[in-house]
Protein backbone atom coordinates (compact mmCIF):
# COMPACT_ATOMS: atom_id res chain seq x y z
CA UNK A 1 0.00 0.00 0.00
CA UNK A 2 1.36 3.55 -0.94
CA UNK A 3 1.24 6.27 1.68
CA UNK A 4 -0.71 9.12 -0.46
CA UNK A 5 -1.18 11.39 2.88
CA UNK A 6 1.81 13.42 3.01
CA UNK A 7 2.68 14.97 6.67
CA UNK A 8 1.49 18.57 5.51
CA UNK A 9 -2.38 17.52 4.54
CA UNK A 10 -2.08 15.48 8.01
CA UNK A 11 -1.48 18.51 9.50
CA UNK A 12 -3.55 20.83 7.55
CA UNK A 13 -6.45 18.05 8.24
CA UNK A 14 -5.40 17.61 11.91
CA UNK A 15 -5.46 13.87 10.92
CA UNK A 16 -4.89 11.56 13.80
CA UNK A 17 -2.29 8.38 13.02
CA UNK A 18 -5.30 6.53 12.49
CA UNK A 19 -7.36 8.87 10.74
CA UNK A 20 -4.26 8.96 8.18
CA UNK A 21 -3.97 5.59 7.75
CA UNK A 22 -7.58 4.85 6.97
CA UNK A 23 -7.45 7.40 4.44
CA UNK A 24 -3.89 5.96 3.12
CA UNK A 25 -5.46 2.79 2.27
CA UNK A 26 -8.70 4.05 0.53
CA UNK A 27 -6.16 5.91 -2.08
CA UNK A 28 -3.22 3.99 -1.81
CA UNK A 29 -4.43 0.44 -1.58
CA UNK A 30 -4.29 0.02 -5.85
CA UNK A 31 -5.19 -3.60 -7.29
CA UNK A 32 -2.22 -4.98 -9.03
CA UNK A 33 -4.60 -6.11 -11.82
CA UNK A 34 -6.91 -2.84 -12.69
CA UNK A 35 -4.09 -0.14 -10.79
CA UNK A 36 -7.86 1.40 -8.94
CA UNK A 37 -7.47 2.71 -5.44
CA UNK A 38 -10.02 1.06 -3.33
CA UNK A 39 -11.79 4.34 -3.59
CA UNK A 40 -12.40 4.24 -7.72
CA UNK A 41 -13.11 0.69 -7.05
CA UNK A 42 -16.13 1.22 -4.65
CA UNK A 43 -17.09 4.52 -6.77
CA UNK A 44 -17.03 1.10 -9.75
CA UNK A 45 -18.66 -1.25 -7.79
CA UNK A 46 -21.88 1.18 -6.42
CA UNK A 47 -21.86 2.22 -10.16
CA UNK A 48 -22.49 -1.09 -11.11
CA UNK A 49 -25.03 -2.09 -8.61
CA UNK A 50 -27.57 1.05 -8.96
CA UNK A 51 -27.05 0.65 -13.32
CA UNK A 52 -25.67 -2.88 -14.35
CA UNK A 53 -26.71 -1.77 -17.69
CA UNK A 54 -24.51 1.03 -18.23
CA UNK A 55 -24.64 0.46 -22.04
CA UNK A 56 -27.88 1.72 -22.30
CA UNK A 57 -27.40 4.55 -20.93
CA UNK A 58 -25.78 8.12 -21.37
CA UNK A 59 -23.35 9.00 -18.80
CA UNK A 60 -21.74 12.01 -17.69
CA UNK A 61 -18.48 11.48 -16.22
CA UNK A 62 -17.30 14.91 -14.71
CA UNK A 63 -13.65 15.72 -13.90
CA UNK A 64 -12.46 12.70 -14.91
CA UNK A 65 -11.75 10.22 -12.02
CA UNK A 66 -8.49 8.53 -12.90
CA UNK A 67 -8.66 4.55 -13.87
CA UNK A 68 -12.55 5.26 -14.56
CA UNK A 69 -12.88 5.71 -18.20
CA UNK A 70 -12.26 2.06 -19.25
CA UNK A 71 -15.14 0.88 -17.59
CA UNK A 72 -17.19 3.62 -18.80
CA UNK A 73 -16.80 3.46 -22.39
CA UNK A 74 -19.47 0.72 -23.46
CA UNK A 75 -22.44 3.12 -22.57
CA UNK A 76 -24.66 4.65 -25.22
CA UNK A 77 -22.89 8.22 -25.04
CA UNK A 78 -20.03 9.11 -22.49
CA UNK A 79 -19.19 12.76 -22.05
CA UNK A 80 -16.37 13.46 -19.97
CA UNK A 81 -15.47 16.70 -19.00
CA UNK A 82 -12.48 19.06 -17.23
CA UNK A 83 -12.31 22.45 -15.63
CA UNK A 84 -10.44 24.81 -17.57
CA UNK A 85 -11.51 28.41 -16.94
CA UNK A 86 -9.05 29.77 -19.37
CA UNK A 87 -11.32 28.45 -22.37
CA UNK A 88 -15.15 28.97 -23.07
CA UNK A 89 -17.49 27.01 -20.87
CA UNK A 90 -18.82 24.23 -23.54
CA UNK A 91 -15.34 24.02 -25.57
CA UNK A 92 -14.01 21.09 -26.46
CA UNK A 93 -10.17 20.77 -24.45
CA UNK A 94 -7.77 18.15 -25.81
CA UNK A 95 -11.31 15.81 -26.29
CA UNK A 96 -12.93 16.39 -23.28
CA UNK A 97 -16.04 18.99 -22.72
CA UNK A 98 -15.25 22.13 -20.99
CA UNK A 99 -17.39 22.50 -17.41
CA UNK A 100 -17.53 24.29 -14.71
CA UNK A 101 -19.21 21.46 -12.42
CA UNK A 102 -21.07 24.54 -10.67
CA UNK A 103 -22.82 25.97 -13.86
CA UNK A 104 -22.82 23.15 -16.53
CA UNK A 105 -23.60 24.70 -20.09
CA UNK A 106 -25.44 20.84 -20.66
CA UNK A 107 -29.47 20.79 -21.63
CA UNK A 108 -31.82 19.38 -18.17
CA UNK A 109 -32.71 15.65 -17.99
CA UNK A 110 -29.78 14.85 -20.96
CA UNK A 111 -28.19 12.07 -18.71
CA UNK A 112 -29.21 8.79 -17.02
CA UNK A 113 -25.70 8.55 -14.79
CA UNK A 114 -23.83 11.73 -13.39
CA UNK A 115 -20.87 10.60 -11.79
CA UNK A 116 -17.98 12.78 -9.88
CA UNK A 117 -15.38 11.58 -7.55
CA UNK A 118 -13.01 13.71 -5.28
CA UNK A 119 -14.17 16.94 -6.66
CA UNK A 120 -16.95 18.86 -4.36
CA UNK A 121 -13.99 19.88 -1.97
CA UNK A 122 -12.61 22.05 -4.50
CA UNK A 123 -16.19 23.27 -5.51
CA UNK A 124 -16.81 26.93 -3.65
CA UNK A 125 -20.37 26.14 -4.20
CA UNK A 126 -20.71 22.57 -3.39
CA UNK A 127 -24.63 22.75 -3.17
CA UNK A 128 -25.23 23.99 -6.39
CA UNK A 129 -22.71 21.36 -8.27
CA UNK A 130 -25.04 19.23 -6.66
CA UNK A 131 -28.21 20.42 -8.55
CA UNK A 132 -26.48 21.02 -11.52
CA UNK A 133 -25.44 17.70 -11.67
CA UNK A 134 -29.34 16.86 -10.77
CA UNK A 135 -30.88 18.98 -13.18
CA UNK A 136 -29.17 17.69 -16.02
CA UNK A 137 -30.14 13.89 -15.04
CA UNK A 138 -33.36 12.19 -16.42
CA UNK A 139 -35.73 11.25 -14.30
CA UNK A 140 -35.34 8.47 -12.82
CA UNK A 141 -31.04 8.82 -13.14
CA UNK A 142 -28.86 8.44 -10.44
CA UNK A 143 -25.70 10.59 -9.27
CA UNK A 144 -22.95 8.56 -7.60
CA UNK A 145 -20.15 10.32 -6.45
CA UNK A 146 -17.50 9.93 -3.47
CA UNK A 147 -15.88 12.47 -1.30
CA UNK A 148 -13.00 12.57 0.93
CA UNK A 149 -15.06 13.04 4.54
CA UNK A 150 -14.72 12.15 8.45
CA UNK A 151 -17.78 10.91 10.06
CA UNK A 152 -16.85 12.00 13.28
CA UNK A 153 -16.07 15.96 12.36
CA UNK A 154 -18.41 19.12 11.14
CA UNK A 155 -17.82 20.37 7.67
CA UNK A 156 -15.40 23.62 7.51
CA UNK A 157 -14.50 25.96 4.78
CA UNK A 158 -10.87 26.76 3.95
CA UNK A 159 -11.30 29.12 1.28
CA UNK A 160 -14.08 31.68 1.18
CA UNK A 161 -15.09 33.78 -2.28
CA UNK A 162 -16.74 37.43 -1.93
CA UNK A 163 -19.24 38.87 -4.36
CA UNK A 164 -16.34 40.06 -6.58
CA UNK A 165 -14.81 37.34 -6.43
CA UNK A 166 -12.08 38.22 -4.19
CA UNK A 167 -10.87 35.24 -1.99
CA UNK A 168 -9.30 34.62 1.06
CA UNK A 169 -8.14 31.70 3.29
CA UNK A 170 -9.36 31.12 6.42
CA UNK A 171 -7.61 28.30 7.29
CA UNK A 172 -3.94 27.84 6.19
CA UNK A 173 -3.66 26.86 2.22
CA UNK A 174 -3.88 22.69 1.96
CA UNK A 175 -3.69 21.30 -1.64
CA UNK A 176 -5.02 17.59 -2.95
CA UNK A 177 -2.34 17.17 -5.87
CA UNK A 178 0.48 18.74 -6.80
CA UNK A 179 0.86 21.85 -4.65
CA UNK A 180 -1.08 24.28 -5.88
CA UNK A 181 -2.61 21.83 -7.95
CA UNK A 182 -5.97 21.20 -6.36
CA UNK A 183 -6.65 23.98 -3.60
CA UNK A 184 -8.80 22.43 -0.71
CA UNK A 185 -12.06 24.51 -0.10
CA UNK A 186 -14.01 22.39 2.02
CA UNK A 187 -12.87 19.83 4.73
CA UNK A 188 -16.19 17.75 5.02
CA UNK A 189 -17.91 15.94 8.01
CA UNK A 190 -20.53 13.90 9.04
CA UNK A 191 -22.95 17.00 8.78
CA UNK A 192 -22.73 16.64 4.98
CA UNK A 193 -24.54 13.59 4.73
CA UNK A 194 -27.58 14.50 7.28
CA UNK A 195 -27.56 18.15 4.69
CA UNK A 196 -28.02 16.23 1.62
CA UNK A 197 -30.50 13.08 3.17
CA UNK A 198 -33.48 14.50 1.58
CA UNK A 199 -31.34 13.63 -2.07
CA UNK A 200 -29.42 11.04 -1.08
CA UNK A 201 -31.50 7.46 -1.96
CA UNK A 202 -27.93 5.30 -1.13
CA UNK A 203 -24.64 4.70 0.87
CA UNK A 204 -22.28 2.47 0.05
CA UNK A 205 -19.53 1.33 2.25
CA UNK A 206 -16.75 -0.79 1.58
CA UNK A 207 -16.60 -1.97 5.28
CA UNK A 208 -17.92 0.67 7.66
CA UNK A 209 -16.57 -0.78 10.59
CA UNK A 210 -13.29 -1.11 9.58
CA UNK A 211 -12.63 1.81 7.36
CA UNK A 212 -15.73 3.92 7.10
CA UNK A 213 -13.57 6.66 5.04
CA UNK A 214 -14.55 4.21 1.86
CA UNK A 215 -17.81 4.94 1.09
CA UNK A 216 -19.98 5.96 -1.84
CA UNK A 217 -23.17 8.68 -2.04
CA UNK A 218 -25.84 7.94 -4.88
CA UNK A 219 -28.74 10.11 -5.38
CA UNK A 220 -31.72 8.78 -7.14
CA UNK A 221 -33.66 11.88 -9.43
CA UNK A 222 -37.35 10.46 -8.62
Amino acid sequence: MNRVIDDQLAQCWELTHHERELLDEREGDHCANCGMSKRVRMLLWSIKRVVPEIRRLDVLHLNRTNGLTASLESARSLTETVYRPDYPAGEMVDGYANQDMAALTLEDNSFDLVIHSETLEHVHDYQRALSEARRVLKHGGYQVYTIPLLHRRTSRRRIAIDLSGRISHLLPPSFHGNEGEYPVVWEFGGDFLALRKPWIDQIHYDNYWRNPTIFTIIENKS
